[in-house]
């Protein structure tokens, strides 16, 4: 069986490297031995292939190197102040890519591939059991807008040090929860932790997870606090989200010859995971 061609883009960064990891040990996909970065490292050992690190004013070469490479697709997790200059290289070039680097405007990302005609997975969110509850929620939200009317939604999360903002995946079950009728005050219902000692006693943290962990939980009580509701996902390391990434990389390899072009997304992985 053939593999996969797989170029990263954003090595040596953490959430490529696991991506690069996981494609590693994977059967089906296989990592080139190039890859586009901003970093000033020239290569990266990984276990079992040592990976060439072009610069952007290197790209000429990478591109070569993809278009001789039938059916190459780039995985892009990098800086999101390069998001954009990326994208416009991949659609410019019709480079077929999945992008889970945050930031940006995802709006015009996805105009630029449909004009351009790029095949592309585009999603701040590549873990498909997220990916299943936020759709879960957002289902329930368009059947029953009014089911938690009068209850007050508190929520929790907990990222590495280096977040600083809410997640994406925090606003997005969020707005779905208040679309079901919850109160929520960003100022009054939302707790941010991003301490790593109280991660560490309150959270029960390990020091291996401090530097890359997801913890959220959502609360929901009704206004006489008779009734709870409370619902959590918890997350150490990032392989989760690196295991999402190879599936949208097989999903998008499957559809590079349709004659329609379009942005796709996660849902379109997760509902195509078994066909």
């Amino acid at each position: 069986m053939s593999k996969y061609p797989l170029f990263m883009s954003g090595l040596p960064g953490r959430m490529a490297t696991t991506v690069a990891d996981a494609a590693l040990e994977s059967t089906d996909i296989e990592l080139q031995p190039f890859a586009l970065t901003g970093a000033e490292e020239k290569v990266q050992k990984l276990d079992g292939l040592d990976v060439n690190l072009l610069h952007h004013n290197q790209s000429d070469e990478f591109l070569a190197k993809i278009k001789a490479q039938n059916s190459a697709i780039v995985v892009d997790y990098t800086h999101p102040d390069a998001v954009r200059k990326n994208v416009e290289f991949y659609t410019a070039h019709q480079i077929p890519f999945v992008l889970g680097t945050t930031g940006g405007d995802y709006s015009e990302i996805e105009q630029l591939v449909i004009d351009t005609k790029t095949p592309a997975v585009i999603a701040p969110n590549m873990a498909l059991p997220i990916v299943a509850i936020t759709s879960m929620l957002t289902q329930a939200r368009e059947d029953y807008p009014g089911v938690f009317d009068g209850y007050e939604l508190n929520v929790r999360e907990s990222h590495q040090k280096g977040k600083a903002d809410t997640s994406g995946t925090a606003k997005a079950l969020i707005s779905e929860w208040q679309g079901m009728g919850a109160s929520f005050s960003e100022e009054e219902n939302l707790k941010l932790c991003r301490d790593p000692e109280e991660q560490k006693s309150n959270w029960g943290i390990s020091d291996e997870y401090l530097t890359g962990h997801a913890y959220h939980t959502y609360d929901l009580n009704s206004e006489d606090k008779t009734a709870h509701f409370s619902l959590s996902h918890n997350i150490l390391g990032r392989k989760i989200y690196a295991l999402g990434t190879l599936h949208a990389l097989r999903f998008l390899s499957k559809r590079l010859d349709d004659p329609v072009t379009k942005s796709y997304n996660m849902i379109d992985v997760l509902r195509n995971l078994r066909k």
